[in-house]
Protein backbone atom coordinates (compact mmCIF):
# COMPACT_ATOMS: atom_id res chain seq x y z
CA UNK A 1 0.00 0.00 0.00
CA UNK A 2 2.77 2.43 0.93
CA UNK A 3 4.55 1.78 -2.38
CA UNK A 4 1.45 2.62 -4.41
CA UNK A 5 0.83 5.81 -2.41
CA UNK A 6 4.44 6.91 -2.92
CA UNK A 7 4.22 6.07 -6.63
CA UNK A 8 1.06 8.17 -6.87
CA UNK A 9 2.97 11.05 -5.26
CA UNK A 10 5.62 10.86 -8.00
CA UNK A 11 8.29 8.86 -6.19
CA UNK A 12 10.02 5.94 -7.87
CA UNK A 13 9.80 3.09 -5.38
CA UNK A 14 11.80 -0.10 -4.95
CA UNK A 15 10.16 -2.32 -2.34
CA UNK A 16 12.12 -5.23 -0.88
CA UNK A 17 11.21 -7.95 1.61
CA UNK A 18 14.22 -7.91 3.91
CA UNK A 19 17.44 -6.21 4.93
CA UNK A 20 19.76 -8.20 2.67
CA UNK A 21 17.72 -7.29 -0.40
CA UNK A 22 17.71 -3.65 0.69
CA UNK A 23 21.51 -3.69 0.92
CA UNK A 24 21.81 -5.31 -2.53
CA UNK A 25 19.43 -2.73 -4.01
CA UNK A 26 21.49 0.11 -2.49
CA UNK A 27 24.69 -1.38 -3.88
CA UNK A 28 23.23 -1.19 -7.39
CA UNK A 29 21.23 2.04 -7.28
CA UNK A 30 21.15 5.34 -5.43
CA UNK A 31 18.07 6.09 -3.35
CA UNK A 32 17.12 9.38 -1.73
CA UNK A 33 15.02 7.82 1.05
CA UNK A 34 14.86 4.51 2.90
CA UNK A 35 11.79 3.62 4.95
CA UNK A 36 13.02 0.92 7.31
CA UNK A 37 10.82 -1.25 9.49
CA UNK A 38 12.34 -2.10 12.86
CA UNK A 39 11.24 -5.73 12.56
CA UNK A 40 12.69 -7.28 9.40
CA UNK A 41 12.70 -11.04 8.71
CA UNK A 42 16.50 -11.33 8.55
CA UNK A 43 17.88 -8.50 10.73
CA UNK A 44 16.91 -5.64 12.97
CA UNK A 45 15.96 -2.44 11.20
CA UNK A 46 18.49 -0.56 13.32
CA UNK A 47 21.24 -2.84 11.95
CA UNK A 48 20.09 -2.07 8.40
CA UNK A 49 20.01 1.62 9.33
CA UNK A 50 23.67 1.48 10.38
CA UNK A 51 24.74 -0.37 7.25
CA UNK A 52 22.87 2.01 4.94
CA UNK A 53 24.38 4.98 6.76
CA UNK A 54 27.86 3.69 5.88
CA UNK A 55 26.89 2.89 2.29
CA UNK A 56 24.86 5.99 1.51
CA UNK A 57 25.52 8.70 4.11
CA UNK A 58 23.41 11.31 2.31
CA UNK A 59 20.32 9.07 2.11
CA UNK A 60 17.35 10.04 4.28
CA UNK A 61 16.70 7.09 6.60
CA UNK A 62 13.37 6.82 8.42
CA UNK A 63 12.61 4.07 10.93
CA UNK A 64 9.01 2.84 11.02
CA UNK A 65 7.75 0.65 13.84
CA UNK A 66 4.60 -0.80 15.24
CA UNK A 67 6.55 -2.02 18.26
CA UNK A 68 8.18 1.05 19.76
CA UNK A 69 10.71 0.50 22.50
CA UNK A 70 13.24 2.62 24.27
CA UNK A 71 15.98 0.31 22.94
CA UNK A 72 14.97 0.69 19.28
CA UNK A 73 14.47 4.44 19.67
CA UNK A 74 17.92 4.84 21.26
CA UNK A 75 19.56 2.72 18.53
CA UNK A 76 17.79 4.76 15.85
CA UNK A 77 19.06 7.97 17.45
CA UNK A 78 22.59 6.57 17.85
CA UNK A 79 22.66 5.49 14.21
CA UNK A 80 21.38 8.94 13.23
CA UNK A 81 18.02 8.02 11.77
CA UNK A 82 16.47 11.07 10.16
CA UNK A 83 13.03 10.13 11.42
CA UNK A 84 11.19 7.71 13.68
CA UNK A 85 7.55 6.98 12.78
CA UNK A 86 5.09 4.95 14.84
CA UNK A 87 2.48 2.69 13.26
CA UNK A 88 -0.30 3.30 12.62
CA UNK A 89 0.56 6.61 10.98
CA UNK A 90 -1.26 9.12 8.85
CA UNK A 91 0.03 8.86 5.29
CA UNK A 92 -0.16 12.63 4.87
CA UNK A 93 2.11 13.09 7.90
CA UNK A 94 4.62 10.58 6.53
CA UNK A 95 4.61 12.27 3.11
CA UNK A 96 5.17 15.65 4.75
CA UNK A 97 8.05 14.23 6.83
CA UNK A 98 9.66 12.79 3.68
CA UNK A 99 9.31 16.11 1.81
CA UNK A 100 10.70 18.07 4.77
CA UNK A 101 13.69 15.76 5.26
CA UNK A 102 14.51 15.71 1.54
CA UNK A 103 14.36 19.51 1.43
CA UNK A 104 16.64 19.77 4.47
CA UNK A 105 19.18 17.33 2.99
CA UNK A 106 19.13 19.15 -0.35
CA UNK A 107 19.63 22.54 1.32
CA UNK A 108 22.48 21.13 3.43
CA UNK A 109 24.17 19.67 0.35
CA UNK A 110 23.82 22.95 -1.56
CA UNK A 111 25.19 24.93 1.40
CA UNK A 112 28.22 22.64 1.70
CA UNK A 113 28.81 22.74 -2.06
CA UNK A 114 28.61 26.54 -2.08
CA UNK A 115 31.02 26.81 0.86
CA UNK A 116 33.46 24.44 -0.85
CA UNK A 117 33.36 26.45 -4.08
CA UNK A 118 33.86 29.71 -2.18
CA UNK A 119 36.80 28.24 -0.27
CA UNK A 120 38.33 26.98 -3.50
CA UNK A 121 37.98 30.41 -5.12
CA UNK A 122 39.39 32.29 -2.14
CA UNK A 123 42.32 29.96 -1.44
CA UNK A 124 45.54 31.49 -2.74
CA UNK A 125 47.71 29.32 -4.90
CA UNK A 126 51.41 30.11 -5.05
CA UNK A 127 53.52 28.89 -7.89
CA UNK A 128 57.26 29.02 -7.41
CA UNK A 129 59.54 29.87 -10.30
CA UNK A 130 62.18 27.48 -9.01
CA UNK A 131 60.52 24.83 -6.82
CA UNK A 132 63.90 23.28 -5.97
CA UNK A 133 65.16 26.57 -4.42
CA UNK A 134 63.66 28.55 -1.58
Amino acid sequence: MLSSVLNDEGYVVEAVENGKKAIKACEKLFFDVALIDVELPDMKGTELLARLKKMRPKMVRIIITGHPSLDSAMKAVNERADGYVLKPFEITELLEKIRKLLTEKTEEYLRISTEAMQAKESTPVVKYQSPDKW
